[in-house]
Parts: C-alpha cells; structure tokens; sequence
C-alpha cells in the first residue's frame, strides 16, 4: 500500500468515525455504536471505501485503545478500586466459569466434537474492557461504584480469559497440556500484575516528579509519559496479556503522580483522533455476508443467549458490595476485540468452521453493539432513583 492510499483511508476513516459519532449523539445513541455501524458502512460489507488488510490503520487503532485504557487508569481511583476489589474478583470469576461451561455443554448438544465445544466455550468467557471503559467515560460515570466493579471484574476477566485461551490453544494444537505449563502460564501473567503494577505504582511518582522538574521542553513530560505507558503495554504482551491492560497499570500508576492531570489533559487530543479508529475497525472487520446463511443465525442465536445469560449472571458476584446488579451485569456484556482474537485463532488452527466463526463474529459485534445503548438507558434508571 502507497503513501497515498494511506492517507485516502486515513481522511476516510476519521471524518466517517466524527460524522457517526455526531450522529449517534444527537438521536441518543452513544457515539461508539455510530463509530462501529460506520466501519461496517465504510468496510469491505458494504461500501468497500477502506480494506481489512490496511494493518497501519489497525496498529492505530490499537494505539488507540491503549490510549483509551490509559486515560480510564488515570481517571481510577485506586483506593476506591481496591473497595471493589473482591466484588471484581468475584464477578469475573463467575462471568469466565458459567459462559465456559454452558458454551461447552450447548455445543456438544449440537454435535461438536469436544475441541470444537471447548473452543467456543473459551470464546464466551471475555469481556471487551475497551467497549465498556468508552461508555462509562462517555456518561461519566467512570467514578460510580458500578463502573469500578465491572472494569475491575472487566481486566480480571480479561486476565482470565487470556489465560484459558493460552491453554486451550495449547491443548486443541499439540493434544495435551501439562500442569507445570498451567502453573508457568499463571504464574507469569500474576508475577507482571503483582511485581509490575507494584513497581509502577511506586517508580511512577517519583520518576516523573524527577522528569517535571528537569524537563525544559514542553512536550517531554507527556512523551516520557506516552512511552512509560507503551512499555507497560509491551510488558504485558511478553506475560501473555493484552497490552490495554498494561495500559491500564500504567494509568493507575501516573495517576499518583503531581503531573496525572496536565498528562491526561495532554494526551486527550491524540486520543480524539485515534480511539474511534479502533472501533470503526471492528466495523470492517465485519463480514455482513456470512451472516445470512440459517445454519450461522441458528448458531448465533444460541451463542448469544449463552453469551448474555452467563454476563447477567455474573453480576451475583457482587451481591456484597454498592452498586446496581444488573448495571453491572450489562457492563460485562461486550466481547469486543478479545472475542474476536478468540474466534481468529480458532478459525486459523482449523478448530472453527466457517459457519461457527461466522456465528462467534455475530455474537461479537451484536454483544458490541448492544451493550451501549443498554448501559446508558439503565445509567438514566439508576440516576434517577438515587436523587
């Protein structure tokens, strides 16, 4: 790809991505569900104006992402999340073992064979944390009791889910899995999130108060801090985690620095610019063909009623602690762009048909599409009852 098709794609996916999230905001809709219907429109399903090979585009848009858990890890009180600490735990851990084991059951009651069914059962236990950050940020509410259990429960989800995925590729590809491996596995990703997120917490504060008081040129305390944020999410990749939740340490840990509010003020213009390019993205990565097909919607159908129930019910985790049960519940709803590397590397390992990724794909982009405008209708609910 030229410089210039580049550039054409790069105009067309930003002035798509602004005029749907003006338009989704001005008839209710939270501007997310407009970025992701524009990348569907502008995507190879309909309009063919931007391709799915187009990987600059998408390594801004991961960019974008990691700029979108930064700006929620700066905005986190860490005090108030350790509150909710058990109650995320709880919720998680419920919200990775029903959807698992219902998906599990539910495919081999339609005749999947066992890596198929365990496949698809991995599948449905992740949360998209970057869906539901970008609503709570975008009703403001990301200092509610509700919004830190389900973004807690959101990133141990996603610790979890990641780790099932490292082991059930392990098992699906090479036929076993040993226990020691199980133990290394969880033990890396726990040795970054305890060892790493403690060090962070510490070192941040004092390295950046170093670097505020050396630093002459105005752009170096939001660059340092920019790359201080990159190594985490670099960090996290090497433990086997998704980067955003290196992003979101490193947001936690400049958040107790003297600087974390001319950082975020600094920061939020190139996040403007490049998190919708990650939504718009889910949106053409959507292949609108494959969903007409009855044996793909029949699937999707039961998917996604597995899906829902197994999110909804997780919210009984945090029966102990404040907040709205079934916000929460909503709250942990989107699969997001871990649903979607789930259902790719299940599809390149020969474990997922084309039919079933097609219904995982379903599955992915509906939960995405109506988590949004449920959790802002339920937001008004609650509101409403605590005046």
């Amino acid at each position: 790809m030229d410089v210039s098709e580049l550039l054409l794609h790069l105009v067309i996916v930003l002035v798509a991505a602004k005029l749907a999230a003006e338009g989704a905001e001005r008839i209710g809709v939270p501007a997310v569900v407009g970025e992701i219907v524009a990348g569907i429109v502008i995507g190879p399903s309909l309009l063919g104006l931007v391709g799915r090979e187009d990987e600059v585009l998408r390594f801004l848009g991961e960019l974008g992402v990691i700029l979108l858990l930064l700006d929620v890890g700066l905005e986190m009180d860490i005090g108030e999340l350790r509150k909710v600490g058990r109650a995320s735990i709880s919720v998680a851990t419920i919200g990775v073992v029903v959807p698992m084991i219902t998906g599990i059951v539910a495919m081999r009651l339609m005749g999947e064979d066992g890596n198929t069914a365990l496949f698809v059962g991995a599948a449905l236990t992740a949360t998209s944390v970057g869906i539901t950050a970008r609503v709570f940020g975008d009703l403001r509410a990301l200092a509610t009791s509700e919004a830190r259990i389900v973004l807690g429960a959101a990133v141990a989800d996603d610790v979890m889910g990641l780790m099932v995925l490292t082991v059930v590729v392990r098992l699906v590809t090479e036929g076993s899995v040993s226990p020691l491996s199980i133990v290394g596995i969880i033990g890396v990703a726990l040795a970054f999130l305890l060892v790493g997120g403690g060090a962070g917490l510490r070192l941040a504060p004092v390295l950046f108060r170093g670097i505020n008081r050396l630093a002459r040129s105005s752009g170096t305390l939001v660059a340092l801090a920019f790359a201080f944020t990159l190594g985490f999410a670099e960090l996290a990749d090497k433990a086997k985690l998704a980067p955003i939740i290196g992003a979101f340490l490193a947001g936690l840990a400049l958040g107790k620095t003297d600087s974390s509010e001319r950082i975020r003020s600094e920061l939020a213009p190139i996040g403007h610019v490049l998190v919708p390019i990650f939504f718009l993205q889910i949106g053409i990565d959507a292949e609108l063909s494959a969903f007409g097909r009855t044996t793909v919607l029949v699937d999707a159908a039961l998917l996604l009623t597995v899906a829902v129930a197994g999110k909804l019910v997780a919210a009984v985790g945090a029966r102990r602690a404040e907040g709205d049960r079934l916000l929460i519940g909503l709250g942990m709803l989107p699969r997001g762009e871990v649903g979607l590397i789930f259902a790719t590397i299940g599809l390149s390992n020969g474990v997922l048909g084309e039919d079933l990724y097609a219904a995982l794909l379903l599955v992915v982009l509906a939960t995405t599409l109506m988590t949004p405008p449920l959790l802002k209708a339920r937001s008004k609910v609650v509101l409403a009852r605590a005046r």
